[in-house]
């Protein structure tokens, strides 16, 4: 005979949590956003004529300087958002887990 037992999956015996909050994943958000925005800042339409250089069109405040500050921006607020410590579930009444208020 052949005895058939079910097998506990190794991904459903550990509990559900997620490594990030909310607000990690608003941060994220915020600076993926900022991210594309400096990138399409940065991308510029072609020149009115192509037989003639314009150099101030190319090379502009809004793509030499705005577009890779609001990049660097982003990126440090998505780096923000990976290091900054979830927040802790609330302790349910029965654990005893209460700390006193100051």
């Amino acid at each position: 005979m052949r005895r058939t037992e079910k097998k506990e999956s190794i991904f459903s015996s550990g509990s559900r949590d997620f490594i990030f909050g909310r607000k990690n994943f608003i941060y994220m958000g915020i600076g993926l956003g900022l991210i594309l925005l400096g990138l399409a800042t940065m991308a510029g339409g072609s020149m009115p004529d192509p037989n003639k250089w314009e150099p101030e069109r190319i090379y502009s405040f809004r793509r030499i300087t705005l577009a890779p500050l609001l990049m660097v921006a982003g990126f440090i607020t998505v780096i923000l958002g990976i290091f900054k410590k979830s927040d802790a579930p609330a302790a349910s009444p029965e654990s005893g887990d209460a700390s006193p208020s100051e």
